[in-house]
This record gives C-alpha cells, sequence and structure tokens, in this order.
C-alpha cells in the first residue's frame, strides 16, 4: 500500500472532472495530449509584456469558467483558518497556508475513496493558489536575509510585490493572470466571504473540518520537508568538512551539499559556510524556521508537527555525541580522531533527523487517511519510503561511511 503522502508527491497523471491535467504544463510531456494546453505571448504590461515565455490560455480559460466557484471556495477556506488562528490583518505565512489549504483541496478529492477525480474548481484553485506559495516563499527567503520588512499586505501590495520578486515569471511561462483578475483573488485572500450559494461550495462548507484537518497536515508537511531538508545541509556540510576535498567520497558528499531543493517549490537559504555555524547557533537558526509551524487543524492534532519542527532544531543545537560511530569511521576510512568524531557525530545526527522524519511522515499520513472516514489505516513510512520523501535521499552514501552504525541508528 503506498502512502498517501508518497502519492501526493510522485503521482503527476491526474486529471480534474474538466479533463484537465492538474499540474498542466509540469506533467510530464507524455501525458499532455497534443493541442491541451493553448499558449500564446503574454499580453499585460510589466515583466510578463511580450516575455520569451508563453502564457498558458486555456488554464486562464478553465479559471474563468469556474471563477465564482474558485473565488467561494478560497473564502470558506480562508474563513475556516480564522476560527483556527483568529481573526486578524493577516501576516505573510498566514497567507502562505491559506494558499496551502487551496493546493491540497484536490488532492482530498483525487485521495478519498471512490476514484473520483478533483472537481475542476478545486483544480483551477490549486494553480493559483501554487502561485502565491511561491510568492510567499520569496518573500520570506528575503526576511531571513533581512532584506524584507514586514509591512501590510493589501491586495495592491501583494500584486506589486509578485511583480517586484520576479514571481509572475517561470522557467518556462509566465503567469497567465490579468491584474484585474489578480487583485480580486488577493482581496479574497486577505478577507473575502463566501458570496454565492453553488452545490460545490456547499459541499465544501457541509465537510470544512475533514478539508482542515487534510489541509493542515499537508501544509506543516511542505514546511517540515524543508526544515529537514535545511537541518541536513549541516550534516553534509560537516562530513564534507570532516574527510576533506581530496577524499574519494568528496564528489558524492558535494552532491548532496548542492542537490536540489526540497520541496521543489521552496528555496534554499542558510549561511555561506554550514560548517562553520557551531551547535547553539545552528540551533537558534533552525529555531527560527520552526516558529513558522503552527497548528490549525480543527482538532489540533498537527501539534505534533510543531513540537517535531523544534526537535530538528535541538538535534542541531545538541548534537548526539557519536563515539560508535566516530569508531567506526576511523577505522573505516582512517581518518585522525578530530575528523573521525566530526563524521561521527554528523551520522548520529542524521539518525536523529531520519527518526523524526519518520514521525512526522507517520502523523502527516494519520491525519490525511482521518479525512476519510473510508480509508484504511496508515501503512507504515519504512526507510525505503522516507528516501522516497527526499529529492536527494543520502542514505547510500552515508551507508558507505559508517554502514553499521547507520543501520543501528536509524529507525526501520
Amino acid at each position: 500500500m503506498t502512502p498517501w503522502i508518497l502519492r501526493i508527491l510522485e503521482e503527476q497523471f491526474h486529471r480534474d472532472d474538466d479533463d484537465r491535467l492538474i499540474r498542466e504544463g509540469r506533467a510530464p510531456k507524455e501525458l499532455i495530449r497534443p493541442g491541451e494546453i493553448e499558449y500564446k505571448t503574454c499580453p499585460y504590461p510589466g515583466s510578463r509584456f511580450q516575455h520569451e515565455c508563453p502564457m498558458n490560455v486555456s488554464a486562464l480559460r478553465q479559471l474563468s469558467a469556474h471563477w465564482d466557484d474558485v473565488l467561494d471556495a478560497l473564502a470558506v477556506m480562508r474563513g475556516a483558518y480564522a476560527e483556527q488562528r483568529g481573526e486578524h490583518a493577516p501576516a505573510l505565512m498566514d497567507l502562505w497556508r491559506v494558499a496551502q489549504l487551496g493546493s491540497a483541496l484536490p488532492w482530498f478529492y483525487i485521495l478519498r475513496g471512490g476514484g473520483m477525480p478533483s472537481p475542476a474548481y478545486a483544480a483551477a484553485l490549486a494553480k493559483v493558489t501554487l502561485g502565491v506559495g511561491l510568492w510567499a516563499q520569496r518573500v520570506l527567503v528575503d526576511w531571513l536575509a533581512g532584506a524584507w520588512t514586514p509591512a501590510p499586505l493589501t491586495p495592491r501590495a501583494i500584486l506589486e510585490s509578485t511583480e517586484a520578486n520576479g514571481t509572475l515569471l517561470g522557467e518556462t511561462e509566465v503567469c497567465s493572470g490579468p491584474e484585474k483578475m489578480m487583485i480580486r483573488f488577493f482581496e479574497v485572500l486577505v478577507a473575502g466571504h463566501p458570496e454565492g450559494d453553488a452545490k460545490v461550495i456547499a459541499r465544501l462548507t457541509a465537510e470544512i473540518d475533514r478539508v482542515m484537518l487534510f489541509g493542515a497536515h499537508y501544509a506543516s508537511f511542505k514546511l517540515l520537508l524543508w526544515i529537514h531538508f535545511l537541518a541536513r545541509r549541516f550534516v553534509y556540510a560537516d562530513l564534507a568538512a570532516a574527510f576533506g576535498p581530496d577524499h574519494v567520497l568528496a564528489p558524492e558528499l558535494a552532491t548532496l551539499v548542492d542537490g536540489g531543493r526540497e520541496p521543489p517549490d521552496f528555496f534554499v537559504v542558510g549561511p555561506p559556510d554550514h560548517a562553520a555555524v557551531p551547535p547553539a547557533q545552528r540551533g537558534v537558526w533552525m529555531g527560527k524556521l520552526a516558529a513558522l509551524v503552527l497548528p490549525i487543524a480543527p482538532d489540533r492534532s498537527d501539534e505534533a508537527l510543531q513540537a517535531r519542527a523544534l526537535a530538528i532544531g535541538l538535534s542541531l543545537a545538541r548534537p548526539p555525541v557519536g563515539d560508535d560511530a566516530a569508531s567506526e569511521v576511523a577505522r573505516l576510512h582512517g581518518l585522525a580522531p578530530a575528523a573521525a568524531a566530526l563524521a561521527g557525530r554528523a551520522i548520529a545526527t542524521y539518525a536523529r533527523l531520519d527518526a523524526l522524519l519518520r514521525d512526522v511522515a507517520t502523523t502527516v499520513e494519520d491525519a490525511l487517511r482521518r479525512s476519510d472516514p473510508t480509508a484504511s489505516p496508515a501503512p507504515p513510512i519504512d526507510r525505503a519510503s522516507r528516501d522516497r520523501l527526499l529529492v536527494t535521499p543520502p542514505r547510500a552514501v552515508l551507508a558507505r561511511i559508517a554502514p553499521d552504525s547507520l543501520d543501528r541508528l536509524t529507525p526501520p
């Protein structure tokens, strides 16, 4: 039985009940039917104007056809979020979390029993909230770097920010939304309320607690994958420092340090020299990120994820000694005592992070399935499943460094 968290990450073939690909142009080319995605040069003023990357006109056409339902669904979820966090002028991460609720909605329908496709309005909403999430991530990175000062996030301010930080320009296509449509979407995102009485919105409202249970854990899981990824970069840097640039393992360790982004729609942040940062300062840095994980599920079952985020920071601030792993490293690779101790500590720290990833994934998988009363119990999140959660899994490389210690210290 495949865990739902892996299905969300790996399945790219799904279509909505309009028979459009959920992922649009981001889907593998072999899944895109000839002519089903229509592109044209962007006519909108600003950075998108006649850009070399085209805009997806067919996605805009679908969004327009379901526009009222998209806005009402967004308003329903914004209101449900406000019930959990309190009504207030939204900060950056409030908007990010509401956007993630929208991004999770197609999967709420796809994964539940019955095998029905996502409603088209939910798929269209998710395509817009993907862009909101990318925008918020860019601003968050600027804030962490001291390049952005929190300010009131009005619809106009959000629009201007998306233009200024390059969110509207993708790698292969530009945002297809006209300014008037974007402003209206941001109005609802910031302070909107449902205005219609469509059946699909009544259905969404009737099961909003289940939607929130699913979406809350989806959102926190994405944050925790990012935090876990950034924490592992310290481990890789320590191993690279311990073995040095001339060791036979150096290229593989460099690949781990430089390998990808997790999740793919997030950005890499951190110090210029990870290995030079002392443990206490690592913990402070990761604690700042852990504070972004907040419970928003109606039953507060996602409070466990908040605790796991803090535990990731503590794993770096108070790393395990790893004496046995250090001895194994010295025996297998002939490293000097100080270098072997550094490598042993890194192996033991990775094992602790791997255990936390299992706990996080287990909590999220359980919650996603509890959102569907007909779902079967969650399968165990074993080593192979955990490695599939990562863009660049390190287990094979680390097993070459200290195979016995890694096997003994990491959970099955």
